[in-house]
C-alpha cells in the first residue's frame, strides 16, 4: 500500500477490520508499517478505534442464567489434574524446619491440597482457617495444645475456626487440604 489521497471501501474495511483485531500475522505489521506513512489511513484506523471502545457501552448488561455459573464451574472441577512424584517442588515456609509442596489449587473455592514436611522440634504457629482443613498424618506425628495426630489419623476442622501452633516430635509427613484464605497469628498468640 502506498498512502492515500482519500478514504476507500477497501481502506475502511482493512481499518476496521484492524481496529477490532481482526487482522492476522503478517497483515497486522504491513498496515501497521503503512499506517507510520499514510495519514489517510491513520486517521480512519483512529476512527475506527474510537467507536470499537464505545461498543462495550453500546450493549446492554445481562445477568447470566444460575445454570450457566454452574455448568462453567462444574466444567472448571473436572479438569483433570496429574501430579507425578518427581514433579513439583518443595518450598520452604517462614517457619524453619517446615515446608510445602503444593499440589494443586481450586481457584474457584480457594482451597489447596499440598504436602507438608514437619522437621522433629519445628513450630507452625496458632492459625485460623478460611475454609476448611483436613489433615491426613502420612508418617510422624502433629503435636496441638489439646491432641496429637499420629501416622494414619486424619482430622477434619471446620472454616473460621482457630487452631493452636503445632509441632512434632518424630517430624511430620502430612496431606493438608486447606485455604488461601487462612491466617497465621502472631507468635504471641500461639
Amino acid at each position: 500500500m502506498i498512502g492515500h489521497a482519500r478514504v476507500t471501501e477497501e481502506i475502511r474495511e482493512v481499518a476496521s477490520a484492524y481496529a477490532l483485531g481482526l487482522l492476522e500475522d503478517p497483515a497486522i505489521a504491513e498496515f501497521e508499517q503503512h499506517l507510520a506513512e499514510c495519514p489517510v489511513c491513520r486517521s480512519e484506523a483512529q476512527a475506527f478505534r474510537e467507536v470499537t471502545g464505545e461498543l462495550a457501552y453500546a450493549v446492554p448488561q445481562v445477568t447470566p442464567p444460575a445454570r450457566l455459573k454452574t455448568e462453567l464451574l462444574r466444567r472448571v472441577a473436572s479438569a483433570r489434574v496429574l501430579v507425578r512424584a518427581a514433579e513439583g517442588v518443595w518450598q520452604k515456609t517462614p517457619f524453619p524446619g517446615i515446608e510445602i509442596r503444593r499440589l494443586f489449587v481450586d481457584k474457584v473455592t480457594g482451597a489447596v491440597t499440598s504436602l507438608l514436611r514437619v522437621a522433629a522440634g519445628a513450630v507452625y504457629p496458632a492459625h485460623r482457617h478460611g475454609g476448611v482443613e483436613q489433615v491426613y498424618v502420612v508418617d510422624g506425628d502433629l503435636i496441638f495444645n489439646d491432641h496429637t495426630l499420629e501416622t494414619g489419623d486424619y482430622e477434619v476442622n471446620p472454616g473460621s475456626t482457630d487452631h493452636s501452633s503445632i509441632t512434632t516430635k518424630t517430624g511430620c509427613l502430612a496431606l493438608v487440604i486447606h485455604n488461601v484464605a487462612d491466617e497465621v497469628f502472631s507468635s504471641e498468640r500461639s
